[in-house]
């Protein structure tokens, strides 16, 4: 789980490269590198540690080459260091690497029974020594890249650049997200678009077994090593909606929480329309089409896409009584799901529409028949072009590690179809409401998603709580329980605190055993007249073992819980089936905040990265 990004064509390379691994660094951060051909020859700087490290190593030299690779690395084969970070090289050869190579073992063992000395743990600098062997039997540049492409096994992408500046800049995918962006002044290959700067104008994603080669003029074939002949370049018009940094705030995740009410008011207006004076949820035709088929719906998805999958279950079940299982994407395959191809509908959640095991989910459904339902936050991505349809995020690029718009805006997707797939007497039956009473509450929740953003007075009182302790419990009913995961997850992404999530039901049945005397105890109260007194019960439970009671919950219902809280945070009143929406706010600051309060990188939590393209 890496971001590479090359560059070939007639201005310098190094600002690109350089301004490129900061938008990539979400995708990895423990040690970055660039390689730039130049005419006396290539220069590789490599550092441990972020981009700003590796630009303070650069700085003040002069780098005027055209033709460069660069790569911020997210560690699978070893440690992070200097020798391990990217590019590897051998010979001429200098290479950027994404995916695992998950024969690299046997291949290096094979290399070392040949005399062949390694510098580094990485499978990488496999890649580059194969290639380079082969290149010494004879065979010309291009030539050994195809024929080591036959060893190797796994899902990877990778940069190749030749110190001689006559050949040709390489780039492979093999599974691993890759796409070209075109300029007036050259070609850019990068992880992802948000590498690519201001001029670039248009972008080709690519396909597995894409071979592209790039001149250093910027001319270049693509090469389908597949079918075994170039295929036709197909470009993609580039949008800059929302690619900008921090502004103003000291970190991205705190942006992009504070940017929550205004998206969902953007994502919400596009998809609740009023026909013949009533409002009703519409899609686009192909996603109409795949829901309209479902008799059965499997979610899949990863971390916090599996928590938001959870919630869509009840939502789906409760309002359309449709039978629905979510399974995490990377147990899925290998649990041999019994598939029904007339029935089942497969909806994958998955932010980057890069996950491995999401994709590996979508391509099983699809090989079993089974019509699949991307919902993701990357256009052009290969979620949204192996699925049969897509409906997107529209959350804009989110750069912090730990998810917080794109959880937002699937739930609020994931609602929305529930809601389509209803009809008025049971929603009646269920919620009390019509669907156009729920459709109309729904529009007001960006306003009281600024109203939970205001709250954060009474949050950060909590954070300085929470940031003292060694472990903290999260426990909710109903719809509460996913959201309970989710801030269980925030908080041990983002502050290092062990932190579980529990269905309010299942304490006396083992993680009581866990409350002792000042154990932080955090409660999600939904405004349910049939859940609350359930949780009111449950809190008692954890506050007659010593707990320390934290609530969240909707101020309808703030006499209820507040006696039996050390501290509690009233959110604003809204139906039940919107409340998720609400407070997950309260819980994204409350991880952020108690991040802060230990002086933590919130942006780049250790070990974690944003894009998890491998198994």
């Amino acid at each position: 789980m890496c971001g590479i990004i090359g560059y070939a064509g007639l201005s310098p390379a190094l600002p690109y490269l350089l301004k490129g691994l900061e938008q990539l660094e979400y995708r990895g951060y423990d040690s970055a590198g660039i390689a730039i051909m130049e005419e006396s020859g290539p220069r590789v700087v490599k550092s441990v540690g972020s981009t700003a490290r590796l630009k303070e190593r650069i700085a003040g030299e002069q780098l005027p080459g055209s033709v460069g690779i660069g790569h911020t690395r997210w560690a699978t084969h070893g440690a992070p260091s200097e020798a391990n970070a990217h590019p590897q090289w051998a010979g001429p050869l200098y290479i950027v690497h994404n995916g695992i190579v998950e024969n690299e073992r046997v291949l290096r063992e094979g290399l070392v029974a040949d005399g062949e000395v390694f510098a580094s743990d990485t499978d990488t600098e496999t890649i580059v020594r194969l290639i380079y062997r082969t290149m010494k039997g004879g065979s010309g540049f291009s030539e050994s890249v195809r024929r080591v492409l036959s060893l190797l096994e796994g899902s990877y992408s990778f940069l190749i650049a030749h110190a001689d500046l006559e050949e040709p800049l390489i780039a492979v995918h093999r599974g691993a997200p890759l796409l070209l962006g075109a300029c007036t002044h050259g070609v850019f290959v990068a992880s992802d678009m948000t590498a690519f700067p201001v001029e670039v104008h248009s972008t080709i994603p690519l396909e597995k077994d894409d071979m592209v080669t790039i001149r250093a003029d910027g001319r270049f074939e693509i090469i389908s090593l597949a079918h075994s002949r170039e295929r036709e370049a197909k470009l993609v018009s580039r949008s800059h909606h929302g690619v900008h940094g921090k502004g103003e705030y000291p970190h991205y995740m705190f942006k992009e929480i504070c940017e929550q009410p205004e998206m969902l008011g953007a994502l919400l207006s596009g998809k609740i329309r009023r026909e013949n004076g009533l409002l009703n949820v519409r899609f686009a035709a192909e996603t109409e089409k795949v829901l309209s088929r479902a008799r059965r719906i499997r979610i899949v998805g990863c971390g916090t896409s599996f928590h938001a999958g959870l919630l869509g279950k009840y939502r789906i079940e409760s309002l359309a009584g449709i039978p629905v299982e979510v399974d995490i994407a990377s147990e899925f395959r290998y649990r041999n799901p019994i598939l029904d191809p007339e029935n089942d509908l497969l909806i994958a959640l998955t932010q980057s529409g890069e996950t491995a095991d999401t994709l590996a989910a979508i391509r099983m459904a699809r090989a079993s028949g089974v019509p699949t339902l991307a919902l993701v936050n990357v256009e052009g991505s290969t979620a949204t072009r192996e699925a049969d349809a897509s409906i997107f995020l529209e959350a804009g690029p989110e750069f912090g590690v730990a998810a917080t718009k794109t959880f937002l805006s699937q739930i609020a997707i994931l609602t929305l179809i529930a809601l389509r797939l209803s009809s008025d007497s049971r929603l009646a039956e269920r919620t009390g409401l019509s669907k156009g009473g729920i459709l109309e509450a729904f529009l007001k929740i960006p306003m009281l998603l600024d109203k939970s953003l205001s709250l954060s007075t009474g949050v950060t009182g909590i954070a300085r709580r929470l940031a003292e302790s060694r472990s903290v419990l999260f426990m909710g009913r109903g719809g509460d329980f996913p959201l309970a995961l989710e801030g269980a997850l925030k908080l041990k992404e983002i502050t290092y605190i062990h932190a579980e999530g529990y269905a309010g039901g299942e304490l006396k049945h083992g993680p009581l055993a866990l409350v002792e005397e000042g154990t932080p105890v955090l409660s999600l109260l939904s405004p349910d007249p049939q859940l609350v007194p359930k949780m009111v019960s449950n809190m008692k439970e954890t506050l007659s073992r010593g707990a320390f009671l934290i609530s969240i919950g909707s101020d309808h219902y703030l006499d209820e819980f507040s006696p039996v809280s050390s501290m509690s945070l009233s959110l604003p009143d809204c139906p039940p089936v919107l409340f998720p929406l609400v407070a997950a706010v309260p819980l994204q600051l409350l991880a952020y905040h108690t991040a802060c309060f230990k002086g933590l990188d919130v942006d780049r939590p250790r070990n974690l990265a944003k894009s998890v393209t491998v198994e």
